[in-house]
């Protein structure tokens, strides 16, 4: 996730994440991944809303997104008790802060190894680490 990405000519770094909702249909689709994934971790909608929101958060543009209007947002949720990988599209254009809720997961690979990486500097008070890079207001 890099800093000269921008989305609606929004730099990545400059974008407001200040809600998430999730539609009725969507909070099933986190709620049940098991049932379409073996193993896989359920995820309440909460718990996404919740590290979406995270201060320590990381994001940018979807590499998987079809439309091309997904952001992916990497953060902690500590009711799920780990970090989880949460997509989210804006409710207009250019995006203003409120982000409808697609889907989520519980991180993993690179998207875990630069959350963990990035909250270590988060938490250490790292503030060049901690403020750029993706991280949001």
């Amino acid at each position: 996730m890099t800093e000269e990405e921008t989305y609606d000519g929004i730099g990545i770094a400059d974008l407001r994440v200040d809600s998430v909702s999730w539609t009725p249909a969507q909070a099933e689709h986190v709620r049940t991944r098991s049932g379409r994934y073996p193993g896989a971790f359920d995820i309440e909608p909460e718990w996404a809303t919740e590290a979406a929101l995270n201060p320590g958060r990381r994001f940018g543009l979807d590499p998987a997104s079809k439309s091309g209007e997904g952001i992916r947002v990497i953060g902690r949720s500590e009711a799920a008790g780990r970090a989880l990988t949460v997509i989210l599209i804006p409710e207009e254009h250019p995006p203003a802060g409120a982000w409808p809720g697609v889907t989520a997961w519980a991180a993993r690979g690179r998207d875990l190894r630069e959350h963990e990486a990035h909250e270590i500097g988060y938490e250490a008070g790292d503030e060049d680490e901690a403020e750029g890079g993706g991280t949001s207001r």
